[in-house]
């Protein structure tokens, strides 16, 4: 078997399993052979005898290996019902459909894959554990439980283990029973250690770097306040790059406030998204947190405009990229549904609150789109405990520029959330569906989410109109035309060819599996537009290069025949400036000149005046008493303009050119006759 198809199958295996360490899954398959069906179905096997009471029948459904894969675990129904019936006090999950995933784009492992036990070997975990100035190596069992390991902690730094306090495992979900082995930890692993106490400096591990002490250090100290007015305060000791939103969420791992909950003092304005240095808190500056209560003025700080923020920084590592959480205890979806079924009577809802005196996502006749959404995040929370998905808070038409007519490199498909309070389906689906790790992460990472409340009539009016308007008449149409049990609705929105199409509506009644299957689906039909919108971009932007390196040539030509025309124009104008002033010479000469004397006239001179190029020989008389102007005259009517010419004589030879011009011609004794020659300059 080549390597290319030994990847491939462990490749496949991983998809089909959720086990990621690579040594675990290789030893699985070599056992059978690299057969992969065998290896799925055995480890499918020792992961039903593992669950205690349960008679689990492992499903497997393999989608698209570039997606995701989805197993679920039927449960056998009377097996279920036997236990329900001896123990009606217990909760039993055992019909909860259980996802393992994995999200293109994601390293991070989702959530209620911990319910599945790892299958494999005892193996060794190295730890490196730092602690102040103070490093040591301890080497356990991935079998042993966190308390052990903390108890080994203790020899080494005498911190008792209910005082410890693992810095970068804030992220997980643990506690001292868990074992090792469900935390799937790497075989080297490090802990930032630090005592728990009231004031004790707890650090923040930088996610970019492999030290925690760097040269931008930010040390801050929060104070919390309790209902009595009591300050515990924390320093922290923070990068400067940390974000406020990141502060935040270590104050509620450390005084145990949710998010939503939080209300600060000396801040000073600055924004979730913002980093330190981008603020106007100063290094070692005090805040305040306390817990107020939840109103309809409190800021939902998760809920931001900015969709295009991850909600899982990408540099992590993989050890603090581990989140498992344990079983929660929900009944099935389905039951669920049959329950609301049972229960669920017409509700008719008035502005601010139904007729059952539940406050709705949205208040009725809402015209504000910000404020509507920023009540639907507050309304969301307080109903089912969960800030569910972060949502666009701004209206329609800004949510489709910002995802869909962004740069082609940025652009996201847009979601729109549509809630029916009047639906069967809508509780179970925001607790189950839009309250799932997986499901919020996925769309974080790669959807722009609106939303929008349409149990009342005016605010089912109002988003029909924002839909034709901002999507088309045939989207409009189709929600116009759905049954109040056919919400809640997810409609995924894509741009294609410049246009804006509705590709998917996913309904209420969809499982959770269902909806993340559904909304990876049309990413990958997004992405495939997006791609060959990619090379259409491409193209158009060589043809725009072609075409503007073109014009400029063009531009270039033109313009150096523009400099050739006025160059040629400017010579024509100096010629014909040279041809006016050559005649205007020429009439001054001819006016000065004297009429030339007669044969018979005494005290005459005869000049032959040979001209250069076998052009010919000029002959005049002229008196012996005219001047060497009057023969410079005699030649500018004759075409040759003086400085354009030398006169020569030929014996003694002189040039005239060079002499006084008021000279005779019987001072220069060129009487009674003499030969000349004029050569040109």
């Amino acid at each position: 078997m080549s390597d290319e198809s030994r990847e491939q199958i462990l490749s496949d295996f991983q998809n089909c399993t959720g086990l990621e360490h690579l040594d675990e899954c290789i030893h699985i398959l070599q056992q059978y052979e690299w057969n992969l069906m065998e290896a799925v179905q055995a480890v499918h096997d020792r992961i039903g005898i593992g669950n205690d009471n349960e008679s689990t029948v492992p499903v497997q459904e393999i989608t698209n290996r570039d997606t995701s894969s989805i197993i679920t675990n039927t449960t056998n129904q009377n097996v279920n019902n036997n236990k329900r019936q001896s123990d009606p006090n217990e909760i039993d999950d055992s019909d909860q459909p259980r996802i393992i995933k994995t999200i293109p784009g994601s390293q991070r492992t989702s959530k209620g894959a911990s319910s599945i036990t790892n299958v494999g070997p005892v193996r060794d975990l190295n730890f490196t554990v730092e602690c102040c100035d103070q490093t040591e190596k301890i080497s356990t069992f991935d079998s042993e439980s966190v308390y052990q390991l903390r108890e080994k902690i203790s020899k080494k730094f005498s911190i008792p283990p209910n005082k410890q306090h693992f810095i970068n495992w804030t992220m997980k979900s643990y506690d001292d029973q868990t074992i090792l082995k469900d935390l799937n930890l790497l075989k080297e692993n490090t802990i930032h250690l630090t005592s728990i106490e009231n004031g004790s400096a707890v650090q923040i591990p930088n996610h970019t770097t492999s030290s925690s002490k760097t040269s931008d250090e930010f040390p801050l100290t929060v104070l919390c306040e309790d209902k009595s007015g009591n300050l515990t305060p924390f320093k922290l000791t923070l990068q400067s790059h940390t974000t406020i939103s990141e502060i935040k969420k270590q104050t509620e791992h450390l005084t145990h406030i949710p998010i939503q909950e939080q209300a600060w003092q000396g801040l000073l304005g600055a924004k979730d998204s913002d980093e330190l240095r981008q603020t106007s808190i100063a290094s070692n500056a005090h805040l305040i947190v306390y817990q107020s209560d939840t109103s309809l003025n409190q800021q939902i700080p998760t809920m931001r405009k900015d969709t295009k923020r991850s909600i899982i920084s990408p540099d992590r590592n993989e050890d603090d990229q581990m989140d498992i959480e344990h079983d929660n205890g929900l009944e099935s979806y389905d039951d669920d549904v049959n329950v609301l079924s049972q229960n669920n009577s017409t509700t008719t809802f008035a502005t601010e609150t139904t007729t059952s005196g539940r406050e709705p996502l949205i208040p009725d006749g809402c015209t504000n789109d910000a404020f509507g959404l920023e009540h639907f995040a507050r309304v969301f929370n307080r109903r089912y405990g969960s800030t569910g998905p972060i949502l666009y808070i701004g209206p329609l038409d800004q949510a489709i520029q910002d995802s869909l007519y962004s740069s082609i490199h940025t652009r996201r498909p847009l979601a729109i959330y549509l809630h029916n309070d009047q639906s069967v389906c809508a509780n179970v689906f925001c607790s189950q569906v839009l309250s799932a790790d997986s499901i919020v992460e996925y769309l974080a990472n790669n959807y722009v989410l609106w939303a929008w409340d349409v149990t009342s009539d005016g605010n089912r009016t109002r988003l029909l109109e924002t839909l034709r308007r901002c999507v088309g008449n045939q989207c409009a149409q189709r929600v116009g035309s759905m049954e109040n049990d056919s919400f809640p609705l997810l409609l995924i929105v894509i741009r294609s060819r410049g246009s804006l199409e509705l590709i998917n509506v996913i309904e209420g009644k969809s499982t959770p599996s269902e909806v993340l299957l559904n909304l990876i689906q049309s990413y990958e039909s997004y992405e495939q537009q997006r791609l060959r919108d990619v090379d259409e971009e491409i193209m158009r932007e060589n043809r725009e290069n072609l075409k503007k390196q073109q014009e400029d040539e063009y531009e270039q030509s033109l313009q150096a025949d523009l400099a050739k025309e006025r160059a040629r124009q400017e010579e024509q104008n100096a010629n014909e400036r040279l041809k006016q002033q050559r005649l205007q010479q020429q009439e001054e000469s001819k006016a000065r000149l004297p009429e030339e004397p007669n044969e018979t006239e005494k005290n005459i001179t005869r000049l032959k005046i040979r001209l250069p190029n076998d052009e010919g020989v000029l002959m005049r008389r002229f008196r012996i008493n005219d001047t060497l102007q009057v023969l410079f005259d005699y030649l500018t009517t004759q075409g040759r303009m003086f400085g354009e010419y030398k006169l020569l004589t030929t014996y003694p030879k002189r040039d005239l050119t060079s002499l006084n011009q008021s000279d005779t011609f019987e001072q220069l004794k060129l009487y009674p006759q003499e030969q000349l020659i004029l050569e040109s300059l």
